[in-house]
């Protein structure tokens, strides 16, 4: 017997829409099963001209683009939300909605399917090097500005990064052949952890911040207050913002990547928040967490990164040179 895509999605719960990768499926028979819960939620009634959006390298979720009636605004709408990405989400439309673009709705079920979603305002995309190096400034801001609101949500939910997980970070890489001398940076991490959790004491952090994950309403170059998506709140060592993204943007022909440790506690003076004061403690600070980092984001990619970002020769020395640098603090 056949069996219609419509007649197979009546079958089609949660866990089938969820692929190997933990990602939401964007084949036809999945697409199509979510299109038709998005057309019957009593939420998304305003919601029309339902598009998909093709993935970015990297994208997390399912999206979709389309028009919110109640106000003709261009919208996205991201499928597979987890519960802590919308919680946050959601607390930062009501408390400070100039640090993310505005929410029309969410919700943690599509339908009959337990499947975070949202609309959002849809903007025209990320942060790129037409800000001639700016950008890394109002990154910076940013995510100063979301540690500020962070504070005031102690008991949001969020994971927590541990020693544990740095040793973990540095084992993967070594297994997929991570450049530099990695095994050295094993034997110190709970000392080099306590030196860092000491200088930067662990809080709230956005968890996945890079250039995808930041907008601006105004065309580069221009300079405006960046908005934040994405979150995956994570209680670390707020440093660790900041050498994330370094490390995924360091190519010797982009301007204004280095130095974002000092950058983002500079960025965190100026709103009253705790800074490392003592300049020789943030080199030591930074250039092992920099290293940390390095492994880390090779443990994930590994030699392999999109050919549209950078190459795989500037992405291997820059691991090697952060690494060994780590090693020699």
């Amino acid at each position: 017997m056949t069996m219609s895509v419509t007649d197979s999605g009546a079958e089609m719960g949660r866990s089938s829409l969820i692929g190997k990768d933990g990602r939401v499926r964007a084949d036809p028979e999945a697409i199509a099963r979510i299109r038709q819960q998005l057309r019957a939620e009593p939420a998304l009634g305003a919601l029309t001209d339902l598009a998909v959006l093709e993935a970015e390298w990297g994208a997390s979720g399912l999206h979709f683009v389309g028009t919110w009636n109640a106000t003709g605004a261009d919208v996205i709408v991201k499928i597979g939300v987890s519960p802590s990405q919308r919680w946050w989400t959601e607390a930062i439309s009501r408390e400070d909605p100039a640090l993310a673009p505005i929410l029309f709705a969410s919700g943690g079920r599509l339908g009959d399917i337990d499947l975070g979603w949202m609309v959002s305002e849809r903007l025209p995309g990320g942060l790129h090097a037409g800000w001639h190096g700016q950008e890394f400034t109002m990154l910076m801001a940013a995510a100063a500005r979301f540690h500020r609101f962070a504070r005031r949500h102690p008991s949001g939910p969020h994971s927590v990064t541990t020693a544990g997980d740095v040793a973990s970070w540095i084992d993967s890489a070594i297994t997929r052949g991570v450049p530099g001398p990695a095994a050295a940076l094993l034997g110190s991490v709970d000392q080099d952890w306590e030196l860092v959790s000491q200088a930067c004491p662990p809080e709230i952090c956005h968890g996945d911040l890079h250039m995808a994950n930041v907008l601006s309403r105004t065309p580069a170059p221009q300079l405006s207050d960046a908005l934040l998506i994405d979150f995956e709140p994570c209680l670390m060592p707020w440093v660790f913002e900041a050498a994330y993204c370094q490390v995924l943007n360091s190519d010797p022909a982009r301007v204004g990547w280095r130095e974002l440790i000092l950058l983002l506690d500079e960025q965190r003076g100026a709103l009253g928040l705790p800074t490392i004061s003592n300049i020789a403690d943030l080199r030591r600070v930074e250039t092992i967490v920099l290293g940390w980092y390095a492994l880390r984001m090779w443990s994930i990619i590994g030699p392999d990164t999109d050919p549209a970002w950078r190459s795989p020769q500037i992405w291997r020395a820059a691991i090697d040179d952060y690494v060994s640098q780590a090693v020699q603090s």
